[in-house]
Parts: C-alpha cells; structure tokens; sequence
C-alpha cells in the first residue's frame, strides 16, 4: 500500500526543514563556517542529530539549500522593489541598493559565502554566478532602454551591465570584508553616481 501524506503530516516536515534552516542561518552569523557542526544545528533547531539527516544528506547540502533561499529572497526583493518605478535609473538604482542592504544585512552569512563556498563546493560558486547574472540581466535591461530612450551614449550593453555589477559586488566585498563606511549613504551614492558617470548620464 503506498502512504500518502496528510497535509498535517505534510506541514509538519515543512515546519521541522525551516527549524533546521532557521538554526542554519543563525549559527552561521555567529561563527565562521568550519565550526558549525550539524550536532549544534540540530541542538538550536530543538531536533534530534539524526532527525537532520532526514532532511538533508549532509552539511553542504544544507549550505546549498541557504544559498538558495538567500539567492530566492533577493531576487524577490529586487523584483518588487523595481516594480514600483517607472523610472529607468530609479529601476537601476533600486537593483544595486537592495542588493547592497541585503548583503550587509546578511554580511556574516555573505562573506562565508562569498570567501569560503567557491573554494568548498562548484555548486555554492555557481548559485552565486546565477545571482551575478541575473543582476547583470536586470542592468543591461535597464541600460538597454536607457540607450532607446536617448539618455545615456550608444554602447555595449552588455559589456556596461557587467562593469555596472562587478563594481558593486566588488565594492561589497570589500566592505563586508574591511569593514563598511562611515556613512553609509554618502558611500553608496558615490558609488552609485561613478556607475551612472560611466553609463553617460548627464546631470541635469
């Protein structure tokens, strides 16, 4: 006889695999990756070391798993926040900023992420190469029309979008690697502006 689940029974594991990745996340913003073991995860999750094991087959593919839902959220984020603008460069400009609020509110999580998982496993480094792109993609959207409506010089925009990109997450990291800004609003804007310089937007 095959066994189907209930929808209580359903909801149930749901809730245990969110416990475990709660746990996951909170750990890891207070220790650096090689120290967490499944044992303290499974102990702050209130579960059973073996009950992990039924959710995830090891360490690294819950790792995988936090990548993911990180990599979900932002998007999500992202996507909702330009859907409140008509405006082009508010569109661009809300893809950078709420990546770079999400980054350095998650900034322990990131720079295990960003330092640690390219190293330990192709598949945290290419989660974070799917991210990468999928900004780039929203830049050379965003920049693509800039260029139809005649705001910014003709270029390549895909070349653009990639250089837009990579200076944020460079300067991310750096951040979140020495430490971020004193003021935070000035260094972003400046940041911000540099891009928009380099695009060929003209000040008004």
């Amino acid at each position: 006889m095959v066994y189907n689940k209930t929808e209580k029974v359903i909801a149930k594991q749901q809730n245990l695999r969110d416990k475990i990745l709660k746990a996951a996340r909170e750990i890891l913003a207070e220790e650096e990756s090689e120290k967490t073991s499944i044992k303290a995860i499974a102990k702050r999750a209130g579960i059973a070391t073996g009950t992990f094991y039924l959710y995830f087959t090891n360490k690294e593919a819950l790792m995988e798993t936090v990548v993911k839902e990180l990599y979900s959220e932002l998007l999500y984020i992202i996507k909702k926040e330009r859907a409140k603008y008509n405006n082009v460069f508010d569109k661009l400009q809300a893809s950078m900023e709420i990546c770079v609020q999400t980054f350095m509110k998650e900034k322990h999580l990131a720079k295990i992420f960003l330092e640690h998982f390219p190293e330990i496993n192709t598949a945290f480094h290419a989660k974070f190469t799917d991210i990468e792109n999928d900004l780039i993609q929203f830049a050379k959207q965003d920049i693509d029309d800039l260029v139809a409506q005649h705001l910014i010089p003709q270029q390549d925009t895909q070349v653009s979008a990639t250089a837009f990109v990579g200076s944020f997450r460079q300067v991310i990291f750096s951040w979140i690697s020495h430490g971020e800004p004193k003021d935070w609003d000035q260094a972003f804007n400046t940041l911000l502006e540099y891009n928009m310089r380099g695009l060929g937007r003209q000040k008004n």
